[in-house]
């Protein structure tokens, strides 16, 4: 699957999962990285980002150890690296 074509945030996203093996992380953790002074306006950007890898099986979601539904989840998404053909 090629995401190289699909933003800053899709690659960052996928290079923090890479780096950070079988660590989960927080959305929030790649915005803060990519954009350190104001990135609670990408917040939307990095959830689309995220709603994408997770649909082609890229990376992996958790909230409180169950795979959530994106859009109606109460605390935190932790992402994971899925599994790369």
């Amino acid at each position: 699957m090629n995401y190289l074509d699909k933003g800053i945030l899709v690659l960052a996203t996928m290079e923090m999962a890479k780096r950070k093996k079988e660590m989960s992380f927080c959305p929030t953790e790649v915005v803060k990285w990519i954009f350190p002074s104001n990135w609670e306006s990408f917040m939307d950007d990095e959830n689309r980002a995220v709603a994408w890898l997770h649909e082609k099986g890229l990376i992996t979601l958790e909230n409180e150890g169950i795979t959530p539904h994106l859009g109606n989840t109460d605390g935190v998404i932790k992402i994971k690296l899925g599994k790369i053909s």
